[in-house]
């Protein structure tokens, strides 16, 4: 068996470590994956390191409307010789879907989150518009959560018939440490990207609320907004913050064993990682109320889920978390229970594996 993995963003985090890890997993199982992402990119040297075929030299973020990286997404398709073609994110689909290929071979495509929600009305639409060309082209779609396939039966994004199957992204247990017995349960790990996605404003309108309490919070990760970020904790004195920037994953894995809780205030997601990685390591977990954040975290079992803007909220499951140590490792202990059950690598590689040998066998999707 011979898969094209194809993903657009090449930065490390979110969907690509997932992609990157699937690509690790098949290999082991004996698949021969070649693998296209953005030009000269860590996706792009990890995947080769991994023992994957690195394939193409495109540039995914030109623009949406860039012929060219279509085009050579299309020769990439050609050259490739793949048994499937598998595309992550709505940009690898939509460049997909113009570059010609759609009916040269079998294909599937893994929406990690539908994020035009909260875009103006024209924005969506338009959006909507670009999934629905996209799912067309494509034999298999996968959700990462169920709420998405939800959103996708809702907005009418998959074609008639056809409801996607849903596979929930996985970690490698062992790649987790636990949290140090040293550990500050008033110490906030905030694990991902200073992007708009991720809320990074919302995070210091908290920890300014729970400066008084002695709450420091820790921000790992780098982004556009990061500058920014800095800026607004210098100008308001923001002193109960560290902005640590991009690390590299074991560097910020080090840096959540110090932490006695972790909060992801994103105003949207797929089915994100990082709040997995937080429970099987040992951290108390607070996350927002969207996308497939709730299928990750049961409010009030094995973490907190709180309302997106609610900044209250947020500091009351925070507070409640460092003040009741009982409650908050029982919860741990869920956590780690449903981790071991529902989001390992195995089980994602298992269940993806099952879907091309589906493909192959039915030539079509669900």
């Amino acid at each position: 068996m011979r898969i094209l993995q194809v993903v657009a963003d090449g930065t490390p985090g979110g969907g690509t470590t997932n992609v990157l890890a699937l690509s690790e997993d098949l290999i082991e199982r004996g698949v021969q994956v070649a693998f296209c992402t953005q030009q000269n990119s860590y996706a792009s040297e990890h995947a080769a390191s991994l023992g994957a075929q690195v394939v193409g030299d495109i540039d995914f973020f030109k623009g949406r409307l860039d012929r060219q990286a279509a085009a050579k997404l299309g020769d990439v398709v050609r050259n490739a010789k793949a048994d499937i073609v598998h595309l992550h994110g709505g940009r690898a689909a939509f460049f997909y879907a113009r570059s010609g290929t759609c009916k040269l071979g079998l294909s599937a495509y893994t929406v990690r989150g539908y994020h035009f929600l909260r875009k103006p009305f024209w924005q969506r639409q338009l959006a909507a518009m670009a999934e629905r060309r996209s799912s067309r082209c494509i034999d298999q779609t996968v959700l990462v959560c169920h709420y998405d396939q939800r959103l996708a039966a809702s907005y009418r994004l998959l074609p008639a018939g056809k409801q996607g199957v849903v596979i929930h992204n996985g970690i490698r247990i062992s790649d987790i440490p636990l949290q140090s017995p040293t550990a500050d349960m008033r110490r906030i790990a905030v694990l991902g990207r200073l992007t708009l996605q991720k809320d990074p404003h919302l995070v210091l309108d908290i920890a300014r609320r729970m400066q008084p309490s002695g709450f420091h919070f820790d921000l790992i990760g780098g982004g556009d907004l990061e500058k920014e970020i800095r800026s607004r904790i210098t100008d308001q004195q923001i002193d109960n913050v560290t902005v640590h920037g991009s690390l590299p994953r074991e560097q910020a894995l080090a840096t959540m064993q110090q932490c006695g809780q972790f909060l992801l205030a994103s105003r949207w997601e797929g089915l994100p990682i990082a709040p997995v990685e937080a429970m099987q390591m040992g951290l108390g977990v607070v996350v927002s109320d969207v996308s497939g954040n709730g299928e990750v975290v049961d409010n009030g079992a094995t973490g907190f889920v709180v309302k997106q803007d609610d900044i209250e909220g947020y500091e009351t499951a925070l507070q409640f978390l460092a003040n009741d140590p009982a409650q908050r490792d029982a919860m741990i202990e869920a956590g780690r229970t449903k981790v071991a059950s529902h989001f390992t690598r195995q089980r994602v590689v298992r269940q993806y594996y099952q879907m091309y040998e589906d493909l192959l066998k039915h030539g079509h999707g669900r």
